[in-house]
């Protein structure tokens, strides 16, 4: 048994009086995984940019696509991030089985929150919020049809698409390529804004 640091999986972990640790994560390991992050965030701003090029949103399987491609990116930047957060706590998870859930029945089990998943698990679970509304359409457009929307025809929104919310029946009130340029800019300020909050919490 270490006596007060014990080195594991390139983490330096320390005792703090009766609690678990503090830890010092592997730098590049962190930098490897922000990457990834930027990587979906920027998928999907090239996807939206296909998409302004055309016009907008006229509806086409080709729109379509699109749409479903950036939904798919987006959240897949907030996956890679909790690969982000297995690093940052030592959470031990392999890389396949880090989920949401995965992560928080870690911190249960350790008596503890984590307020980063706290922070995601709000807002998506909150109905109006941005990333409950990309949420429920990311998981429409995967398991079962394409994502609602209501087309405007006359009036000062005439052209414009809003996306429905299949659950509620809401309309987000955006044209849809200002909805999702909206929801990665949201993304990454949300993602980096915990980024920061999990830094604080371990030591970098």
């Amino acid at each position: 048994m270490a006596n007060e640091t014990e080195l594991r999986h390139g983490r330096c972990i320390k005792p703090v009086g009766e609690g678990y640790k503090q830890m010092t994560v592997d730098k590049e390991v962190l930098e490897n995984l922000k990457f990834r992050v930027d990587c979906k965030l920027k998928y999907a701003e090239i996807h939206l940019e296909i998409l302004r090029e055309r016009g907008g949103n006229g509806g086409s399987l080709f729109d379509r696509a699109i749409e479903e491609s950036i939904l798919f990116h987006l959240f897949g930047a907030r996956d890679e991030f909790l690969l982000e957060i297995n690093a940052f706590y030592d959470c031990e998870l392999n890389s396949d089985s880090v989920t949401l859930g995965a992560l928080r029945r870690v911190f249960q089990a350790r008596g503890t929150a984590c307020p980063e998943l706290t922070k995601i698990h709000q807002l998506e679970n909150e109905p109006e919020s941005w990333l409950a509304n990309a949420k429920v359409m990311r998981n429409h457009a995967t398991h079962i049809a394409g994502v609602p929307r209501a087309f405007h025809i006359g009036g000062e929104h005439d052209g414009k698409v809003y996306f429905r919310n299949p659950r509620t029946g809401e309309h987000v009130e955006m044209h849809v390529p200002d909805a999702l340029a909206a929801w990665i800019e949201n993304m990454r300020t949300l993602l980096e804004e915990l980024r920061s909050s999990a830094k604080a919490a371990t030591t970098v």
